[in-house]
């Protein structure tokens, strides 16, 4: 029973993220973060940083923990996957510093539980 309230609340997760990132990924845009699923207690994210600035910083941080993540970046760069673990009611923000701007991408995750109740009937055998 609780494999079936973890695999719904996941789902639910799941859409939530996938409607967000597809709304926020825009062709052209130096910070492209998308959603890409769970594994075990994790939420995975595909970061992919496209700028031309001679220095850029990116960062993740979580409302609640702080800083999660930080480094240079330098130029283009292969796509990064990261793993953060999930947490209910957190809020993640991707950020980009290259030159004198920044960009950012911020994701919400709402943890629901659907609880469901199985009632099943047997037959009465009198003896």
């Amino acid at each position: 029973m609780k494999n079936v309230k973890n695999i719904i609340a996941a789902l639910l997760i799941a859409v939530s993220f996938t409607n967000t990132a597809n709304a926020q990924s825009a062709a052209g845009e130096p910070l492209t973060v998308k959603y890409i699923g769970m594994e075990e207690n994790y939420l995975l994210f595909q970061v992919e940083v496209n700028t031309n600035a001679n220095f850029s910083l990116f960062k993740i941080n979580d409302k609640s923990e702080g800083e999660l993540f930080s480094q240079s970046w330098k130029n283009s760069s292969k796509p990064l996957t990261f793993k953060i673990e999930k947490k209910d009611s957190q809020e993640l923000s991707f950020t980009l510093v290259s030159g004198k701007k920044a960009f950012s991408k911020n994701f919400a995750t709402s943890t629901n539980t659907v609880e469901t109740t199985s009632v099943t009937e047997a037959e009465v055998v009198k003896l």
